[in-house]
């Protein structure tokens, strides 16, 4: 803290600009992971370890960004806002993501560049000179809302810099706006609302479709939730995420017609993005497992290729994830999953908030909740998210077992890598969990992320 103390006196010291602070969570996500975008349910964990955003109003028109991560400078980032702007009446999103990829250190840079452009944008300010140093205790790329944390606060920073209120709803979506259409990053929400939303000792329940807050569950004292890394990073896993969302909608436009919608229903659904009024709110994760299993999925294919589906569907309703005729897509496996993992995340919720009733067998309810963590895994794996070093790590905690403290485990987020979540109870189950991570580290061969 006091390195990070010297930093901010000498980069704010030059125009003696008053600093605003603010600060945003990452989370663990305990279920439901990458299914927000279908309208299914999301729990999600805050962890204690916090990203500060500090940002100063400067007299130059330009924006000027430092990225320090546990005290060390990873990245830094400047440019005058003319040369990413250009000469367009309104922000033009692929001008301006064009300009900034062509520049050194953009990839980290563009997503905080993309909300302020855009805070300025919906509070009609013309956009004024920022200098910004984000400082967090998250790793980056780990799908840990590591990124949604700096958003969060940089949002939270500006708004009280400019003494603006955006409300509750408005400032997580402005930074999820930032991600899909500046960024062009088919993320669905969750990490953005559960950064804003975040309540300590308690997982928030969100669903994305459209953006909503649920009442946070209490977690009981007997449990605790515990992220161990893979030691694989999240960068190179954007592709098969947008192939895995791009597979949902293409499995609910063949849903979604045998429903009784129409094809201009889904033309206009696309040009509006208002699903209101088709089947299930252009949501699979609203229809419930047995209707699923009885009515839709015998009609969907077990893989399509973009073409074939063009051909014979014509329209996704995705405005975000984009279709390549070229690709084959893993429709079947895709679907269902948001569909299964809805019912999973309901009935692990259930669980929670009924977790204190008297008369019960807590080693039973343990059990349950594991093993719904292990469904969820194994449906990741089959939509082609898995990850070997998250398959090893369940592998482990399953040998090792309730008896021992550790009762179940799954990939989280996006999958592909990260940081697997693990559900441990009583003293022994935090003990086992830290001495797994001490077991694997040798395994691996380097040093894994742990979060409590």
């Amino acid at each position: 803290m006091k390195k990070i103390a010297g930093i901010l006196k000498d980069f704010f010291a030059l125009h003696q600009q008053k600093v605003f602070q603010a600060t945003a969570p990452g989370r663990l996500d305990i279920m439901g992971g990458n299914t927000d975008l279908a309208g299914s349910l999301l729990l999600q964990k805050p962890l204690d370890s916090p990203t500060t955003a500090y940002l100063a109003i400067s007299d130059t028109p330009a924006f000027r960004w430092q990225l320090y991560v546990e005290s060390e400078k990873v990245a830094e980032f400047e440019t005058d806002y003319a040369s990413i702007i250009g000469e367009f009446p309104t922000l033009n999103y692929d001008f301006v993501r064009e300009q900034v990829l062509s520049k050194e250190n953009s990839q980290l840079a563009l997503p905080i560049i993309a909300i302020t452009l855009l805070f300025f944008e919906s509070q009609n300010i013309k956009a004024e000179g920022i200098d910004l140093i984000i400082a967090t205790e998250l790793p980056l790329k780990q799908g840990v809302g590591t990124q949604a944390s700096i958003e969060i606060a940089t949002l939270k920073a500006l708004a009280d810099a400019y003494s603006c209120e955006l409300g509750a709803d408005n400032l997580p979506s402005l930074a999820l706006q930032a991600e899909n259409v500046l960024v062009t990053n088919p993320t669905g929400g969750g990490a953005q609302f559960a950064s804003y939303f975040s309540k300590h000792h308690t997982l928030t329940v969100f669903r994305a479709s459209p953006p909503e807050i649920f009442h946070p569950i209490e977690v009981p004292d007997t449990i605790q939730f515990i992220g161990i890394g893979t030691g694989i990073d999240t960068t190179f896993l954007s592709e098969s995420y947008e192939i895995y969302r791009a597979s949902i909608f293409m499995g609910y436009t063949i849903i979604a017609l045998a429903s009784g919608a129409s094809l201009r229903d889904l033309e206009v659904a696309f040009n509006t993005n208002n699903r209101s009024s088709l089947p299930y709110r252009g949501n699979v994760g609203e229809i419930n497992p047995s209707e699923f299993e009885d009515k839709f999925l015998p009609l969907l294919p077990d893989s399509l290729s973009g073409d074939e589906f063009y051909q014979q569907y014509k329209y996704s309703i995705d405005q975000v994830a984009f279709i390549d005729r070229d690709k084959t897509y893993s429709i079947r496996n895709c679907t269902k999953h948001p569909v299964y993992e809805n019912f999973r995340v309901k009935l692990f919720a259930q669980i929670l908030k009924n977790y204190s009733t008297e008369f019960q067998d807590y080693s039973n309810r343990l059990n349950l909740l594991g093993e719904l963590m292990y469904q969820s895994h194994q449906s990741y794996t089959e939509c082609g998210l898995g990850n070997d070093e998250a398959n090893h790590i369940v592998r482990r905690v399953k040998e090792i077992g309730g008896g021992k403290g550790l009762f179940g485990a799954r990939i989280t987020d996006a999958g592909n890598g990260g940081v697997v979540s693990v559900l441990a109870s009583g003293i022994a189950g935090p003990e086992k969990a830290t001495q797994l991570r001490q077991e694997l580290e040798q395994e691996f061969q380097k040093p894994l992320a742990y979060f409590v």
